[in-house]
C-alpha cells in the first residue's frame, strides 16, 4: 500500500472546484441513476443512486419494438432521474444498452426523451458495454492485476469479457438476456419442463461458438455483477443464514450456486418462487432465464466459484466520464489499480483535519510493526490492514469527541466508499480503529465475539500496534521522528528518537497507558527510551 502523502501526490487535480455527475445506465430490466460530487483531490463522494424497474424491453421477444406502455414508463422514470439530477445541480451522461440498441423505433423514443427532459441518450454497442461494465468493477474489486471473465447478465442481452490490468482481451455480447428468455421460453405459469430445456438448448447453441474461445484465456477468477448474479448471491447467504450489509466482493461457491439454481428450477410456478428466501420480487419472474445462462457458463468453463461484484455500468459510465474530463484538461485521474488507496483517501476526507496526526501514527505504527516482525509473524496482508487502520482511527471525530473510536468503527464498517475490502476484511480493520483507545477487545462486545477466533487474535495483535502508535503522537505534533524496538531478555525494548529542543514526556505517559493490550498479547513488557537527532 502506498504511503498517504504519495497517495495525494499521484492525485494531480484537473479541478480546482467540486463537479457533480449524474451517471444514468437505461438497461432492458432497469434503470439507474448514481450521483456524484469529484472533489479537487480526485476523490468521489456518492451522493445518492436510485433504481427503478421499468421493464423496457417487456412485451417484444424480438426486440424489434419498443412497446407504448414501455415507452411511457421510460419516460415517466428519465423525468424523475431529471429532477434528481438538477437538485444536485449535476452534468448528466445517459447511456442506453441492448432493448434501445436493437429497436427499430428508438429514436422515437430517444427524441421524446431529449425533447421532454433534455436528457441525450448515448446508445452504446455491446462491446462498448462490456468495456464500461469492466471499468465497473475495477473501481469495486481489487482485481487489477488479475486475469478475470466478467459475466454481466442483463435483460436484454449477456456480456463476456475476459479482461487484466485494464486490457480486454476479449469480449462479446450476446442475445441472452433474462427479459428476452422469458419473453420467448418461459411466460408460462407454471413452466413446463419442455419449455425449460427448449430455453437450455438455445443458451447452448449461443455459448456454444464464444465458451472455446474464452477457455484460451485460463486461468481466471470469474466476476459476476448485476441483478441475476446479486440474487444468487442473496438466495444463497439468506439459506446459510449470513446477514450483509453488503454483496460486493462476495464469493459464491460452485455448490452453493447449484443449491440456489435448484431452488429456482424446482419452484415451477411464480408463486412459489416468490416465497424463495432472497429472491427480489421484482426479478421472480424472470430469474429462470438468468439463472440458466449463469449455469451454462459456470459448467462449460468448470468455474468453482464466482465473485459478485455490486459495481457495474453506471460505475463505469462515471469513471469513463471524469476521465473524460481530465484527459481535456491535459490530466489524469489515478489509475485503477489503486482502489484501496482512493477507498482509504475517501474516508480519511470525512475528517480531513486527522490526515497530519494520521500520517504520523502510520510512520510510527509500522516502524514498530516491521522490526517486530519475529514477535508478530504477520505478513504484508496484515500490515495493510494495519495501516489502512492507522489512517481511519480518528475519523468518528467528525461525528463527536465522546465515544469517537465507536464512532470511527461504524463509519468503517458502513461506508459504502470501503471499496477493494472484503466484509471481512472490512470489520477486521474497523475493530482494529474501534480499539485503538479506552478498553481493549472483550468476549461481551458483539461485533468483536462473531468473529472467528483467529481473526479475534489478529484484531487484538494490530490494535495493540496501533494504541503504542497513537500514543507515541499524542501531542499531535509528531514528535517522534523515528523508532526503532527490539526484543531483548523477554521484553520489547523501544528507542524514540526526537528532535533537540522538543519534549516526549505527554507522548512517553501517553505510550505508558496504553501498553496494556500489547504486553499482554504479546506476553512481552515494554520500555521505552529517548534520544535526540
Amino acid at each position: 500500500m502506498l504511503p498517504f502523502s504519495q497517495i495525494l501526490k499521484k492525485s494531480n487535480p484537473a479541478f480546482r472546484t467540486e463537479k457533480i455527475l449524474a451517471a444514468i445506465d437505461l438497461g432492458t430490466n432497469s434503470f439507474h441513476i448514481v450521483v456524484v460530487k469529484l472533489r479537487p483531490d480526485s476523490t468521489l463522494e456518492y451522493l445518492t443512486k436510485e433504481k427503478e424497474s421499468v421493464r423496457l424491453g417487456s412485451g417484444s421477444s424480438d426486440y424489434a419494438v419498443i412497446q407504448d406502455d414501455a415507452m411511457e414508463r421510460g419516460l415517466a422514470c428519465l423525468k424523475r432521474f431529471r429532477s434528481l439530477a438538477d437538485s444536485y445541480h449535476a452534468e448528466i451522461r445517459a447511456v442506453a444498452t441492448s432493448a434501445l440498441r436493437e429497436a427499430e423505433n428508438r429514436q422515437v423514443f430517444l427524441d421524446r426523451v431529449e425533447k421532454e427532459t433534455g436528457i441525450q441518450i448515448q446508445v452504446v454497442s455491446g462491446n462498448e458495454e462490456a468495456r464500461l461494465i469492466y471499468l465497473g468493477i475495477l473501481q469495486g474489486l481489487p482485481v487489477y492485476d488479475k486475469r478475470i471473465l466478467l459475466i454481466d447478465i442483463g435483460g436484454g442481452s449477456t456480456e463476456l469479457l475476459v479482461g487484466e490490468k485494464g486490457e480486454i482481451l476479449f469480449s462479446t455480447s450476446l442475445k441472452l438476456g433474462a427479459i428476452r428468455l422469458t419473453e420467448k421460453y418461459l411466460k408460462k405459469d407454471p413452466l413446463s419442463a419442455t419449455d425449460v430445456q427448449k430455453c437450455r438448448i438455445h443458451i447452448e447453441s449461443v455459448l456454444s461458438a464464444f465458451l472455446p474461445q474464452i477457455e484460451t484465456w485460463k486461468p481466471f477468477m470469474v466476476v459476476g455483477s448485476s441483478g441475476t448474479i446479486s440474487s444468487v448471491a442473496s438466495m444463497v447467504l439468506e439459506k446459510k443464514m449470513e446477514k450483509r450489509d453488503r454483496l460486493n466482493g462476495t464469493e459464491i461457491p460452485i455448490d452453493l450456486f447449484k443449491d440456489a439454481r435448484k431452488q429456482v428450477l424446482d419452484a415451477d410456478s411464480l408463486k412459489k418462487r416468490l416465497k424463495i428466501p432472497g429472491l427480489d420480487a421484482k426479478r421472480g419472474d424472470i430469474i429462470v432465464g438468468g439463472v440458466l445462462v449463469l449455469d451454462e457458463v459456470l459448467q462449460r468453463i468448470k468455474a468453482p466459484s464466482f465473485t459478485v461484484s455490486e459495481f457495474a455500468l453506471r460505475e463505469g459510465i462515471v469513471y469513463d466520464t471524469i476521465e473524460s474530463w481530465f484527459r481535456h484538461k491535459d490530466s489524469s485521474l489515478p489509475p485503477l489499480d489503486n482502489i484501496r488507496e482512493k477507498a482509504i483517501k475517501t474516508v480519511a476526507n470525512l475528517y480531513p483535519a486527522g490526515k497530519k496526526h494520521a500520517a504520523a501514527v502510520v510512520k510510527i505504527t509500522l516502524q514498530m510493526f516491521d522490526d517486530l516482525k519475529d514477535l508478530h509473524g504477520l505478513g504484508n496482508l496484515e500490515r495493510d490492514y494495519l495501516e489502512t487502520a492507522c489512517y481511519l482511527h480518528q475519523v468518528g471525530l467528525c461525528i463527536s469527541h465522546h465515544n469517537y473510536h465507536k464512532h470511527s468503527y461504524y463509519i468503517i464498517r458502513n461506508s459504502e466508499a470501503m471499496v477493494g475490502f472484503s466484509n471481512s476484511e472490512i470489520e477486521i480493520i474497523a475493530l482494529i480503529a474501534r480499539y485503538h483507545r479506552k478498553g481493549g477487545p472483550k468476549g461481551k462486545h458483539e461485533e468483536f465475539k462473531t468473529l472467528r477466533p483467529d481473526d479475534q487474535l489478529l484484531v487484538k495483535k494490530l490494535a495493540a500496534f496501533l494504541r503504542i502508535g497513537d500514543g507515541l503522537d499524542r501531542s499531535e505534533k509528531s514528535i517522534i521522528e523515528r523508532l526503532y524496538a527490539v526484543v531483548e531478555r523477554g521484553k520489547v525494548l523501544c528507542r524514540l528518537y526526537h528532535q533537540k529542543g522538543t519534549d516526549p514526556n505527554l507522548e512517553i505517559w501517553s505510550v505508558t497507558e496504553k501498553k496494556d493490550l500489547f504486553e499482554e498479547t504479546y506476553g512481552v513488557s515494554l520500555e521505552f527510551q529517548t534520544f535526540t537527532v
